[in-house]
Formats: C-alpha cells, sequence, structure tokens
C-alpha cells in the first residue's frame, strides 16, 4: 500500500434543546466547530437567539493524518464576546462507518479537561537486579519512558513532561521527567527505578512477582507546563498492570492517553441538547500505480468508445445511487490525463441526442451535468478567486456599507454614500494612502505582517507564494519596491534600503523555490487606472508579460493523485457490484429478447447490450482483482500487526 487517506463530509444540521442561558435573555448565540482528536478543522457560522439553531452547514475536507476521535464541539458567546462551552459529540474512528450517510441525532456530552486528550506514549518496563553496597541483591523495577506522539497544542503551546509512579499498597513514589519545549513530539528517553523486592542474598522470583501483584499498576501521567496561575494541563495518563511483565520480566509497547477519571456525575440523555449531524468517512488504501493499469485503461477509453454509454466511466454513472458520487472522481481523473473536453464532449452529445425535449437538456440529474458542474467548479474556482476574492476580502474588512437595494436600506445609511463605497471597492486599490508601516516576519511556514510587533494582521502561507519580484519604481514612484505574488493579488512592499530589498526577496525567493505553483511570467510593474503599467493590458487577470527571475516553469495544473482518484472510482464499482452484475443480466436479456423490456432492466441507459456487455465484463474482472489485492494487503497487515506496536 503506497498511502492512506481519508475523505470526510460532514453535515451539521441543527441543535436541538440546549439549555437555556443563566439568565433573563435565555437565549444563546451559538457555533459549532469539527475537530480530529483536540485540532479544530472547521468552524459553523454563529447563530444568535436561539435554543434550537439550525445550520445546514456542509464541510468537506482529505484527512491529511490518523486520528482516533471526530468531535463537534458546541460554544456559547455570550455578551462580553467570551466562549464557553456547552457541550460536545465524540465519534471513534471505528464507529463512524455506523452512521454513515445517515441522519443521526446524538446527544451532547459535557465538556471536561480531564477528558479532552490525545495522542500515544512509549513504555518499556524491565526488572533488574541491583547488587548494594553491601553486596546484597536489590530487584528494581526500570521503567522508561520514550517517546510521546500527537501531543495537543493547549493554548498555542506544547511544553510536556511526564510523571511516573506505582500504585497499590504503601506505594507512593512519583518522578517527574525534564519538561520538553514546544514540541509535542517529544523524546523524553528517561529511566525511572522503583524496588519491588527486599535486600537480600537470593530473593526468589516468586516473592518478588508476588510484590509486583501487590503494586498491581504502573501509571504515567502527561502534563503541560504552564505558567499561568491555574497550574500544569493535564494531557492524558495510562495505566499500565505489572501483570504484563509475565516471566520474562521484560514489557514494550505503545499506550493511547487515556481521560482521567474523577467521578464525575453522568449526565442525563438530552440533558445538554443534541446535534444532528450526517457523516460520511471513506479511506482508501492506494496501492502503486501498476495495480490501477487495467481499470485506468478502460476509464480512459471512455471518450473515445462508441457508443459512449457502453463506457466505462458511463456505466459508473448509471450504477451509483447519486451521479455526483461518479462525477467527481470522474472528472478529476479525467481532468489530471488532460482528457476531459474530449469525455465531456462525447456524454454531452449522447444526452442531447437522446433529449426529446429541448427544454430540459443538461437540467436532469445526469452524468452529463454533474460532470459539467464539477468542471466549472474546478476549472472556475481559481478565476473566481482571483477577480472576487480581493474585492469581498476589502468589503469584509473595512465593514463599508454596500447594500444598494432601496428596500433594504437601513434608517442609518444612504444610498449614494454606498454606491461611492461599493464603486472604490477593487477600484484603483494602490496608492500612497494604502501604505502603511508594517512590522515583517518571516518563517519556513509563513510570511505575516504586524501593526506592532505582536498579533498578525495577516498571514501568507509559504506554499501560496507564486514569486518574488521587485516592483518598477514608476508604479508608485517610490524606491525599494518589491511585490509578493499570490494566487489572489501581490501584495507591494518598499524597504528601508536597497540592500535590505535585496535581502528580502533573496530569502523569500529561497524559501518558496519549491512550491509547485510557482509562475514563470509576472507583471514588473502595477495594476493602476484599469492596466498594468507595464504591457498596458486591461484585464487584472492578465498572465505575466516578463520571465521570472526564477526560471521556474508555472504549474497551473489540477493538483490531483490519478492513483488516488482510480482506486475511488474501484471503491465505488466495489460498493454498487451487485448493480453491475444486474446490467450485465440486462444486456443479455436485450441481446436475445426484443420485446417490451424488463422493468427491472428499464433503469439502464444500454445502447449497444453486447458492446456495453463487453466493458461490464472487463470492468468486473478488474474490480475483482484489486478487490483481492486489498483483501490480501489486509492479511498481511493483520498478520504484522503486533499488539503495542506503534
Amino acid at each position: 500500500c503506497r498511502s492512506t487517506d481519508g475523505m470526510l463530509k460532514c453535515r451539521l444540521l441543527q441543535l436541538f434543546n440546549i439549555p437555556p442561558y443563566p439568565g433573563p435573555n435565555k437565549m444563546r448565540d451559538c457555533y459549532c466547530t469539527v475537530n480530529l482528536d483536540q485540532e479544530e478543522v472547521f468552524r459553523t457560522k454563529t447563530l444568535e437567539k436561539s435554543l434550537c439553531p439550525f445550520y445546514g452547514e456542509d464541510f468537506y475536507c482529505e484527512i491529511p493524518r490518523s486520528f482516533r476521535h471526530l468531535s463537534f464541539y458546541i460554544f456559547d458567546r455570550d455578551v462580553f464576546r467570551r466562549d464557553s462551552s456547552i457541550g460536545k459529540v465524540a465519534v471513534k474512528k471505528e464507529d463512524l462507518q455506523k452512521y454513515h450517510g445517515k441522519d443521526h441525532w446524538f446527544p451532547l456530552q459535557p465538556v471536561c479537561a480531564d477528558s479532552e486528550v490525545q495522542g500515544k506514549v512509549h513504555l518499556e518496563l524491565r526488572l533488574s537486579e541491583v547488587i548494594t553496597d553491601s553486596g546484597g541483591v536489590c530487584h528494581k523495577l526500570a521503567t522508561r519512558v520514550l517517546e510521546c506522539q500527537d501531543l495537543p497544542i493547549v493554548n498555542n503551546q506544547c511544553d510536556p513532561y511526564a510523571a511516573v509512579s506505582l500504585l497499590g499498597p504503601s506505594r507512593s513514589e512519583a518522578k517527574k521527567t525534564k519538561v520538553k519545549r514546544k514540541n509535542n513530539n517529544p523524546q523524553f528517553d528517561e529511566v525511572f527505578f522503583f524496588e519491588v523486592g527486599a535486600h537480600c542474598q537470593m530473593t526468589s522470583l516468586k516473592y518478588i512477582f508476588n510484590d509486583i501483584e501487590t503494586c498491581s499498576m504502573y501509571r504515567v501521567d502527561l502534563w503541560n507546563a504552564s505558567n499561568l496561575k491555574f497550574g500544569d494541563e493535564f494531557l492524558g495518563e495510562v495505566r499500565v498492570p505489572l501483570k504484563v511483565l509475565g516471566q520474562s520480566g521484560v514489557h514494550d509497547a505503545w499506550y493511547f492517553l487515556q481521560p482521567r477519571d474523577n467521578g464525575n456525575k453522568s449526565v442525563k440523555a438530552d440533558e445538554l441538547g443534541s446535534l444532528r449531524l450526517n457523516i460520511v468517512y471513506t479511506e482508501d488504501h492506494v496501492f502503486p500505480t501498476e495495480h490501477y493499469n487495467p481499470l485506468r485503461d478502460l476509464l480512459l477509453q471512455s471518450a473515445h468508445l462508441e457508443p459512449v454509454s457502453a463506457s466505462a466511466a458511463h456505466i459508473l454513472g448509471e450504477v451509483c445511487r447519486e451521479k455526483q458520487e461518479a462525477a467527481v472522481p470522474l472528472v478529476r481523473l479525467f481532468l489530471h490525463y488532460g482528457k476531459i473536453v474530449p469525455f465531456l464532449s462525447a456524454i454531452a452529445h449522447a444526452e442531447i441526442s437522446r433529449t426529446q425535449d429541448p427544454n430540459t437538456i443538461f437540467r436532469g440529474n445526469s452524468l452529463t451535468s454533474k460532470c459539467i458542474d464539477e468542471t466549472m467548479k474546478l476549472a472556475g474556482m481559481h478565476y473566481l478567486r482571483v477577480t472576487l476574492k480581493p474585492i469581498i476580502d476589502e468589503i469584509c474588512t473595512d465593514h463599508k456599507p454596500c447594500e444598494i437595494d432601496p428596500v433594504k436600506l437601513k434608517e442609518s445609511e444612504n444610498l449614494d454614500t454606498n454606491r461611492v463605497s461599493l464603486n472604490a471597492q477593487g477600484r484603483n486599490r494602490f496608492g500612497l494612502k494604502n501604505f502603511k508601516k508594517r512590522w515583517f516576519r518571516l518563517t519556513n511556514h509563513e510570511f505575516t505582517y504586524h501593526k506592532t510587533k505582536e498579533g498578525a494582521l495577516c498571514s501568507i502561507p509559504i506554499e501560496n507564494i507564486l514569486a518574488v519580484e521587485r516592483l518598477e519604481e514608476e508604479s508608485f514612484k517610490m524606491k525599494n519596491m518589491f511585490q509578493v505574488i499570490q494566487p489572489e493579488r501581490a501584495l507591494y512592499i518598499q524597504a528601508n534600503n536597497c540592500v535590505e530589498a535585496r535581502d528580502w526577496i533573496d530569502i523569500l525567493t529561497k524559501v518558496s523555490q519549491c512550491n509547485r505553483k510557482r509562475l514563470s511570467t509576472y507583471h514588473p510593474s502595477a495594476f493602476l487606472n484599469g492596466h498594468w503599467l507595464c504591457c498596458k493590458l486591461s484585464a487584472d487577470t492578465a498572465p505575466g508579460c516578463t520571465p521570472c527571475t526564477g526560471g521556474l516553469p508555472a504549474n497551473i495544473q489540477l493538483d490531483v493523485d490519478g492513483d488516488r482518484e482510480t482506486e475511488r472510482i474501484y471503491s465505488l464499482y466495489s460498493t454498487y457490484m451487485a448493480k453491475l452484475v444486474k446490467m450485465q443480466e440486462a444486456c443479455g436479456s436485450k441481446s436475445v429478447y426484443d420485446g417490451p423490456e424488463q422493468e427491472e432492466y428499464s433503469t439502464f441507459v444500454i445502447d449497444d447490450p453486447q458492446e456495453t456487455y463487453k466493458t461490464l465484463r472487463l470492468v468486473i474482472s478488474a474490480v475483482q482483482t484489486l478487490e483481492q489485492q486489498h483483501m490480501q494487503y489486509k492479511r498481511d497487515k493483520f498478520r504484522k500487526t503486533k499488539y503495542g506496536s506503534q
């Protein structure tokens, strides 16, 4: 298996019957976050003055890492703009399939600091003999805390340490590791000794193991060293029964951190309210590219096969419950291999030829309409970002009134003023008054600027830097100018002197030179008064007129993993295998029977039964081969997986 990729699609629908605010108003202003363990990945809008707010928001993402829980936290924002948690829903990763694609009401559970844990710890326990100064033998339990992984970031920091102890009668030793600053994957590798046997010349193993049984438990607590007055934050604990040592006296294993049981009272069902969710989670095991050659070749031949209804791609649209399911991976696959135009042309021509009412062309729930929609989304997204995002960002940042519908005007607003305000957005965006003195900061991950030394006004991820070039002096009649070009717009900066300008250009170019989407051309002057000063083109999205000094090629193609898209198509075929078999039966029925079509086969579009049957046979064979490879991979993984291994 080359990689394992997860896809998550959540629809956050509605909160119901959350407890009222303890005040005269009683209403709440609530929002919801989606978290992978403790990492927030999405936040809804805040709905005001409701105890049963309806969100109806969709969230779709690729899961870039492993996780244990998919969690949803509900927060209330009060009049002082402070956020307090109301409750949460946490679903274990292995339980996600229970709720796959179904609306489900989940009762909210209380949020407790002692239960918010994530990460794992690597421990080693070993029973050792130590010779004392008097020549006697002392048996000690050597416990090694090696490392932790995936600890949470608490209040923008993670300074972890471990506290270890033995639990049992008369056992109260507690020892701590050193604090590892700013590291959520700390390497401790510290050893602690606990005495478990009496000092004597010969101590029987039976006596020692009885003593170990009495101690019963080895405990490790992970903490975040905090400078706050409230003390250190609990990150999780592990309790290991000492009987795991067995007769060998050695134990080495990874453990997930667990919540701490403080004897909190259980909450009755629905006491905190409930949240309606629709969760779809899929996990793809992507193999090396050669495994997908037969299926991928079948799919890419679809644009040239006649009739196109007999092609592998069209068949996928016929068997999927939702056409959108098939359209997304098909469009991405054809885009990746540069075959999207002939494919769309072929299926569009076939749909037009089948259409009896011209008013319904491309308006039905067809594979053609869904593929065209998906292509427009992917191909048009960059254009929309370039043309509209800067203007919308300015409107949202400046909070200028832009309403020009007289019916919707507020009493304090003026229609003419709003028109002027709206027309100013995105026009003549650059001038002397737009330049402000700012602090700049560069790391390996982002380029930020600040009004003061603290608190960033804007953050530019390094991966979003497409080019860094000088800006000609004529643009603003200012010296030592350079530009940081992003997908949406360019940031124009004036350095204090020519040396500083060169240093900034050099270092920014170096940290971004490996970006795959770097430009090959750029505009050396600004876009002012409706045109580029350098080439006089009037479109602010016009490609650059001068080669970039970095000399790196432009890469504006869609970033798609063809193997992963083929794996997803395989998963769809596998899911709907029964329909593929039924479609085969329909082809056989049409080939030998010219009478009225049987009702159970009427849902399939089959223009050429023999050609369609031939494609179906090849598709089923390719899917079954991949299915066997997946089963073998799972058997091998199960065989190699050892309890306690990482």
